[in-house]
């Protein structure tokens, strides 16, 4: 058994826009602590760790573990039909084997979905150990993305004590975003345990700096290892994008 109402749209649509940057299908197991998503992208290049404790909805009720498989582009198209004031339910009917989404606001309106077969592989959330970690406002992130990919499609990120760096080259020349610890930055915190420096995917980076919703954000990495990005959804949720680094051949 699951019943869980939210009343806010804009929390659902960011959550769904988020896990639509990564994958086509989606996992989710609902227990009583709440929802939670753990999976890799086609590429397996890049993860997406999703946590909703139940605290986040208004209203939430489970008995067991429950695995909820659904199609990305069904979610997307329901979320694009919620309205502002919309509150929505969401409630799982084990008998018949459908999850249902149903908005009240205006009109009543319920969308059911046939469960997909969940794969049987599934992945836990891990701590990530880093050697650099940068707390920023989100939207600094996403500008030093777009400057970078100005020249290139790949992105070096560089961090030192009070300094991150961005920096990136092509065939049309190079392009250098650097970001100092200090009290009218836009890099707020940074801990380093030792310098670190890696490259990633500018277009993988560009996609996830779309999906951030939130005004703040926290980047952590080590040297030629994943990236972690993480930014908070309503009160209480985090959404944390993993991105596996691209290594240069010598």
């Amino acid at each position: 058994m699951f019943h869980a109402t939210l009343d806010s749209t804009k929390t659902w649509k960011q959550i769904v826009d988020a896990l639509a940057t990564l994958l086509t299908e989606v996992v989710f197991v609902v227990d009583e602590k709440g929802i939670s998503l753990c999976q890799l992208d086609s590429s397996k290049a890049a993860m997406i760790d999703l946590t909703l404790p139940s605290k986040v909805f208004q209203e939430y009720e489970c008995s067991g573990e429950h695995v909820i498989c659904l199609g990305m582009e069904e979610l997307v198209k329901v979320s694009k039909r919620m309205a502002g004031d919309d509150c929505i339910e969401f409630s799982l009917d084990d008998k018949m084997n459908r999850f249902e989404i149903k908005l009240v606001g205006q009109a009543e309106r319920r969308f059911s979905f046939m469960l997909l077969t969940p794969p049987e592989e599934r992945r836990s959330s891990k701590s990530m150990p880093y050697d650099a970690r940068a707390e920023m406002y989100t939207d600094a992130f996403k500008q030093a993305v777009k400057d970078i990919g100005v020249v290139s499609s790949h992105i070096r990120i560089h961090a030192e004590e009070g300094m991150l760096v961005f920096k990136g080259e092509g065939g049309i020349g190079e392009a250098h975003v650097a970001l100092r610890l200090g009290e009218e930055s836009p890099l707020y915190s940074l801990e380093i345990k030792k310098n670190a420096s890696a490259m990633y995917s500018l277009s993988y980076l560009s996609d996830i700096s779309k999906a951030m919703a939130s005004e703040s954000m926290i980047l952590q990495f080590a040297t030629d290892k994943p990236i972690q990005m993480e930014f908070g959804v309503a009160e209480g949720g985090t959404i944390k994008f993993i991105l596996a680094p691209r290594i240069e051949r010598r």
